[in-house]
């Protein structure tokens, strides 16, 4: 399943720490923060904002193994084990306003079936969902980048050149691979 819109990435993908002088795109030091967070990025910024956070699943399909998408998934992010995978796009929104976008891939193998409905369901976070069930959940790998796209700037009233941070990441659930998953953040949501 692809991304709703087209996606280009405007800078090479890049560590959080240190973070890059990024042309003009000055952030807040507690965005750095969210950026770089390798936890519950929802808990993190239902903290920072006070508000809580929702999700919004606009599409969702189950697909024969991981979905090859080059231009986020260099060959060093296609994990092994392999074998079904839930693929979903959502916009979680913090006081009523969508603040990000995520493009997620899950591992269905070995997950417990009551995890997966809700999953399905797309009710909450996956990360505030598996931290509701008690489970160590943590990400590596994390990347980040700027990123240009027309259609996604259009749909939130933003100018058609809006650079978008990007991130992604390995979704690791009780030491084991879970998944994979882009977020693309409108802007500094601390500012």
């Amino acid at each position: 399943m692809p991304l709703p819109f087209a996606v280009r990435f405007s800078t090479p993908w890049f560590a959080p720490e240190p973070f890059p002088d990024l042309g003009g795109s000055a952030i807040s030091e507690s965005f750095r923060a969210v950026l770089g967070s390798t936890d519950s990025l929802t808990r993190r910024l239902e903290l920072l904002t006070g508000a809580s956070g929702r999700v919004r699943l606009e599409e969702q399909a189950t697909l024969p193994e991981w979905e090859d998408l080059p231009e986020i998934w260099p060959p060093e992010y296609r994990m092994e084990p392999s074998g079904p995978i839930m693929t979903r796009n959502a916009w979680l929104a913090l006081g009523g306003r969508d603040l990000l976008f995520a493009h997620s891939q899950l591992l269905l193998a070995g997950m417990e079936e009551t995890t997966r409905q809700a999953i399905r369901r797309g009710e909450q976070p996956i990360g505030s969902l598996f931290l509701a069930r008690d489970e160590q959940m943590r990400r590596q790998r994390l990347q980040l980048a700027l990123a240009i796209s027309p259609a996604l700037a259009a749909r939130q009233g933003l100018p058609e050149d809006h650079r978008f941070f990007a991130r992604r990441s390995l979704f690791f659930v009780a030491d084991a691979l879970r998944g994979r998953i882009l977020e693309l953040f409108w802007s500094d949501l601390t500012a």
